[in-house]
């Protein structure tokens, strides 16, 4: 059985919490879906799906790719697979299991911003130890307006409502970029220098938010994806007992 990560940027992988889960022990299946590579029509050797961020809009049905995730991501969270969204996976996830998808209504967030757990995401495990406000990285111009069904919010910040949600135990939408390394920054800075104008930031202030957010940024992140290979996605069956344990 493999995790399966679903790509949809040369620019934008699982990178942090994809090196985290082959620490565990994760074998790792990467389906490049704007390259065209197929998504899987069932679970034949998927054990867990991360779905990982991109420029494309999450409402453009156009995409020949969006309908056939859509269904791979609803028919593991009915299976009770563990099923991750980052930013862009973040918001298909959401649409997939009827959430509403929405542009920003101030334009885009981007760079360093605050970051709050709501009551919620501070009990939720897969949160723990991770400040109750800390600041954390943003490029999205598209937001979860309403979360699916039953879900309940995680985090926020002042321009998005809703920066985390999980459905269930093993279902979690997260908008941020708790993966991303400086280069990857970076990269996206120079992929779309108009999104950082419409920001309103220039290069150098993005580089002194990294310089000053980006360590503590850091450790937060590992402690996260730690916590999502020991509890939400565990190899080890020592772990299995734990998962079916915990309460929201």
């Amino acid at each position: 059985m493999a995790t399966f990560i679903i790509e949809h940027s040369d620019r934008t992988g699982s990178d942090r919490l994809g090196e985290v889960l082959r620490d565990h022990g994760h074998r790792l299946e990467v389906i490049r879906a704007h390259r065209g590579e197929a998504i899987p029509t069932d679970l034949d050797d998927i054990d867990a799906i991360i779905t990982c961020g991109g420029p494309q809009s999450p409402v453009d049905d156009a995409l020949p790719w969006l309908r056939p995730e859509m269904g791979l991501l609803r028919l593991a969270h009915e299976a009770s697979r563990p099923v991750v969204g980052i930013c862009l996976g973040c918001q298909i996830l959401a649409r997939a299991l009827g959430g509403e998808v929405a542009p920003l209504e101030c334009g885009i967030e981007w760079g360093f911003h605050e970051l709050t757990l709501s009551s919620a995401g501070r009990e939720d495990p897969l949160f723990a130890g991770i400040a109750w406000r800390s600041m954390q990285l943003h490029a999205h111009h598209f937001h979860v307006k309403t979360a699916p069904p039953g879900a309940r919010v995680l985090a926020s910040s002042t321009r998005t409502p809703i920066q985390a949600w999980g459905l269930g135990l093993r279902t979690y939408g997260i908008q941020y970029h708790p993966e991303a390394y400086p280069q990857t920054i970076e990269a996206w800075a120079d992929d779309e220098p108009q999104s950082l104008e419409e920001a309103g930031l220039t290069r150098q202030q993005l580089a002194d938010q990294i310089a000053e957010h980006y360590d503590a940024f850091a450790r937060l992140a590992g402690r996260l994806f730690d916590s999502m290979a020991l509890l939400l996605m565990p190899l080890d069956r020592r772990y299995v007992g734990a998962v079916k344990d915990l309460h929201h």
